[in-house]
């Protein structure tokens, strides 16, 4: 695309800006019912309660500057300071409950180390503790953008502080103009850059009324699915505002209904690691770091960057991983497949939004899970022990992805109260969180891989790396070590903060936790439920045998903050009463890591045929109450090493022997291959598609081959 205009790089051209139709406005309306319905609008006291706690806030704000000014003997009755709201409240897509983020801006002998944080008479913190109404005061000095929350009378409230170079602020600040950054650290930079990007971001969009419903929606979506969490990896709020005001500018006359499918529908065939962009970069020359991509930069290892659109300009979406990107990625998808059953909804059929909004099954999908348990001996203690260990957990994720598939699960669990009548019973707060851990998966076999003797070609190194190759055997416990003793060693823990480490099977989890299974899954099994995005990913997992082999801590090994406990592999006459075939020398095949998949595929053929003349194998329920079968995924208990199998192997007589593949199971393979690469053209022709509607913006840097854009008289469907 040489001499592509900066509008045409940046996708800021609309893509359709035909005006709604009626049944858009209709669609527009059931999703907005749907969403009070679900609970997701605030009522009218509690909007009040919150403009009534923003105004004492203020109060209090002003006098802890007179207070600051007089201590430093200087001028009080210029000393003042604003408040400022950004985040979801400034947006105007809050809930019932949730937080509200505010910024204080202070003049520049304020000091945010010694005036804002602090336990002396003029410091904030110290006035907040010893105003009424107010409870929860957690301080966080060190944090990426220091903040002290606080609860006002039931609302919750995050305070950020920002000092500007200036000695008198005047009565009305613009924070949008870029001269307030002068002079300014990193901290108060990123302060700042809150209440700067909400501003902008609102200007930038066509509908504020549109961005709002669509966004809520969103949002709504996201924390059903369990990738609501910037800590974790996954989508804050700033990042989903973002990817909704680039919809609503691509399509700026559209409905917030056509927003939302819309939404799912174009982040589905995002190019990652593209970035998006709202606006051309600005640089206005105030030495701040902005965001650069060219290679060689920290900027340019970003997976899913998600720009700012004020200056400085920089990436939202920092903390995403691969493991996470391969998450949210699935999502899109998932819900993409649902929006696109709905634009088939015409002739005055209503939209059923529920099968959009479902929750995610986390608890009865995945193999296996590290369950990370966070205890200490009061609730304020355990507020500061868990904020630091959740954000530290992605060091664990990061040390797993590169040997299984792990799914993260942002919400922390709370455990029920133990019986009164245990006396032996910890009864310490705690809170629980899961990651889900299954087997990587060979890639899918296609004509160009199959060798004419049947075997398969090697893939070059670097595209192996990119599809994560399966583990051949992954010790679950020097990760989890290695997570614990970096966590532990935290300067400000404090005594009775506790961390331990589980490996668990799926049937191993608390009962408590899967006390809602039964409604999602029978809403499964109805189909109106979304898919989830592993979903068939599990499913090729029990069609198909993996070629790896994950080592598990034993079970009933010491749970301390240096320990780590597994699950135990299956006896083996546990496995012979669930009607799995006995390892001995007829039933021994070579383990699937050592057979090429033309052979595996032979065998599988080989097998259904004896099936068909004989009894049918027990079928394997994935229901969350049937024990897992441990032999069909070849796990390996033990540490460092595995545990020996107690039967003693065949000799090597009685060991059956591989036959090459006869000329019809090479024909069949080759029709099966055939047969992938059909479903492969027809998602390639699914993505020109999708490109044409977006425009040739996609093959930018890329290499990607996309239809070009119909010409401008020819506007694209809505």
């Amino acid at each position: 695309m040489a001499g592509a205009s900066l509008e045409d790089v940046y996708l800021l051209r609309p893509l359709n800006d035909a005006p709604p139709t009626a049944e858009d406005k209709r669609h527009s309306k059931e999703l907005e019912e749907f969403l009070r319905a679900s609970g997701l609008y605030e009522s009218l006291d509690e909007a009040i309660l919150r403009e009534e706690v923003l105004g004492l806030f203020y109060q209090l704000v002003q006098t802890w500057v007179k207070v600051v000014s007089r201590k430093k003997n200087l001028n009080v009755e210029d000393a003042r300071a604003h408040v400022y709201t950004f985040g979801s409240y400034r947006l105007g897509v809050h809930g019932p409950g949730t937080d509200m983020d505010t910024l204080v801006v202070g003049p520049r002998y304020v000091l945010r180390d010694t005036d804002f944080f602090g336990s002396e008479k003029h410091c904030l913190q110290y006035m907040l503790s010893q105003t009424p109404d107010i409870t929860d005061i957690q301080p966080v000095p060190d944090a990426f953008v220091p903040m002290i929350g606080i609860k006002y009378k039931g609302v919750q409230i995050d305070i950020l502080y920002a000092a500007l170079a200036m000695t008198t602020l005047p009565e009305q600040l613009d924070l949008s103009n870029h001269a307030v950054l002068r002079g300014c650290d990193e901290a108060t930079v990123r302060s700042l850059n809150g209440c700067r990007v909400t501003d902008t971001l609102l200007r930038l969009v066509p509908n504020q009324d549109v961005f709002r419903l669509a966004l809520r929606a969103v949002k709504h979506w996201a924390s059903l699915r369990g990738i609501s969490s910037n800590v974790t990896g996954y989508l804050g709020g700033v990042n989903l505002a973002i990817m909704v005001a680039k919809i609503c500018q691509l399509y700026p006359r559209a409905e917030a209904s056509t927003v939302l499918l819309k939404f799912f529908i174009l982040l589905k065939a995002w190019p990652w690691p593209r970035a998006i962009h709202l606006r051309v970069p600005e640089d206005h020359s105030l030495g701040l770091p902005v965001w650069d991509p060219r290679p060689g930069t920290r900027d340019s290892l970003a997976l899913m960057p998600v720009i700012t659109p004020a200056y400085p300009a920089m990436n939202s979406l920092y903390n995403v991983q691969r493991s996470t990107l391969e998450v949210m990625t699935g999502e899109f998808g998932a819900a993409a497949e649902v929006c696109t059953s709905f634009l088939r909804c015409r002739g005055g059929q209503p939209i059923d939004w529920g099968r959009l909004f479902t929750p995610v099954p986390f608890f009865t999908q995945h193999t296996f899970y590290i369950q990370i348990e966070v205890s200490a001996d009061t609730e304020q203690d355990l507020v500061l022990w868990d904020g630091w260990v959740s954000s530290r957990v992605r060091r664990l994720v990061r040390n797993l992805e590169d040997h299984v598939r792990v799914r993260p699960y942002p919400k922390a669990q709370r455990q029920p109260p133990p019986p009164a009548k245990d006396p032996d019973a910890d009864v310490r707060p705690r809170l629980l969180y899961y990651i889900g851990i299954d087997k990587r998966l060979a890639a899918a076999v296609t004509a160009q891989q199959l060798l004419p003797n049947g075997q398969l070609a090697q893939l070059p190194p670097s595209a192996a790396g990119q599809m994560g190759a399966p583990a051949g055997k992954v010790d679950l416990k020097q990760p989890c070590m290695i997570f614990v003793n970096e966590v532990t060693a935290w300067a400000a823990k404090r005594p009775g903060m506790e961390l331990r480490v589980n490996v668990l099977r799926r049937v191993q989890l608390p009962s408590w936790l899967l006390k809602d299974t039964a409604p999602q899954q029978t809403q499964e099994q109805a189909g109106a439920a979304l898919p989830a995005a592993g979903e068939t990913a599990t499913v090729q997992q029990e069609q198909r045998q993996p070629a790896g082999k994950v080592a598990e801590p034993p079970n009933g090994s010491a749970v301390a903050a240096s320990s780590v406990q597994g699950a135990k592999r299956a006896a083996p006459e546990e496995r012979a009463a669930a009607g799995e075939p006995a390892q001995g020398a007829e039933g021994r095949k070579l383990p699937p890591a050592k057979r090429t998949r033309a052979e595996q595929a032979a065998a599988a053929r080989q097998d259904s045929s004896a099936a068909a003349n004989g009894p049918a194998p027990p079928s394997r329920s994935r229901s969350p109450q049937t024990p897992f079968d441990a032999a069909a995924l070849d796990v390996v208990p033990g540490l460092a090493t595995a545990a020996k199998d107690p039967t003693p192997p065949p000799p090597a007589e009685a060991r059956p022997t591989q036959e090459p593949l006869s000329q019809e199971a090479k024909t069949q393979l080759e029709q099966q291959a055939s047969v992938a690469d059909e479903r492969a053209a027809v998602q390639e022709s699914q993505l020109h598609n999708t490109g044409r509607d977006m425009g040739d913006w996609l093959g930018v840097d890329h290499g990607v081959s996309l239809a070009t854009r119909e010409a401008a008289s020819e506007s694209p469907p809505q």
